[in-house]
C-alpha cells in the first residue's frame, strides 16, 4: 500500500518547482535533451546534466560524492548509505544524495526505503530522468504495469527523442504479453 502512496505522491508534485537543483545550467541543458536527435549528442547532454546534479557547495558532502564509485565497486551499501545520511543531514535539499541513497537501497532489495528516497528526489528535481528510471523498475517489480507505463511517458516528455525509453516500453510490454 505504501508504495501507492508514494506513486500518488510522486503524479501529484510534479509541477513542483526545482528546488535545490538551481544551476542555471540545467534549464539549458533539459531544452537541449529535449530537442536533441542524435544519441551521441544526447549522450553528452545527460552527461552533463549527471555533472551538475553531483554538484553541491558543501566540501564534505562533495568529497563523499566524489567517492561514491568507490562505494558502488566494492558493494558497500551500508557504508554509502550512512555517508549519503550524513550527507542528507548537512544539505536536506540536495536531491542527488537522495537519489545515490536510493540507488543503493535499491540495490539491497529495500524497495521501500528506495521509494521514499524517489520520492524526495522527484520533489526535489521533478526532472531527475534517473530517479524516474528507478521508480519504474520498482513499479514493473511490483507488476505495477500501468503506473510504470506513466513514469515513462514522463520520462518522454523530458527526452522525446531517447530510444533507450522506447527500448524500456517496449520491453516492459513485451513482459505484459509474457504474463497474459
Amino acid at each position: 500500500m505504501k508504495i501507492f502512496i508514494v506513486i500518488f505522491t510522486f503524479l501529484f508534485n510534479l509541477s513542483v518547482s526545482y528546488a535545490d537543483q538551481n544551476s542555471p545550467k540545467l534549464d539549458d541543458l533539459f531544452s537541449q535533451l529535449y530537442e536533441v536527435k542524435s544519441y551521441k549528442e544526447q549522450s553528452l547532454i545527460v552527461s552533463q546534466i549527471w555533472e551538475e546534479w553531483l554538484i553541491t557547495e558543501n566540501s564534505e558532502a562533495q568529497t563523499i560524492m566524489d567517492n561514491m564509485p568507490y562505494f558502488f565497486s566494492s558493494k558497500n551499501y551500508k557504508d554509502a548509505i550512512a555517508s549519503l545520511d550524513f550527507i542528507i543531514q548537512e544539505e536536506p535539499d540536495f536531491a542527488e544524495a537522495y537519489n545515490k541513497r536510493a540507488t543503493f537501497y535499491f540495490m539491497m532489495g529495500d524497495y521501500e526505503s528506495s521509494m521514499r528516497d524517489i520520492e524526495a528526489t522527484l520533489y526535489l528535481e521533478p526532472r531527475h530522468f534517473g530517479a524516474l528510471d528507478g521508480l519504474s523498475r520498482i513499479l514493473i517489480y511490483y507488476k505495477n504495469y500501468e503506473e510504470a507505463f506513466k513514469v515513462y511517458e514522463e520520462m518522454k516528455r523530458l527526452m522525446p527523442n531517447d530510444i533507450t525509453v522506447d527500448m524500456k516500453i517496449d520491453r516492459l510490454n513485451q513482459i505484459i504479453s509474457s504474463e497474459t
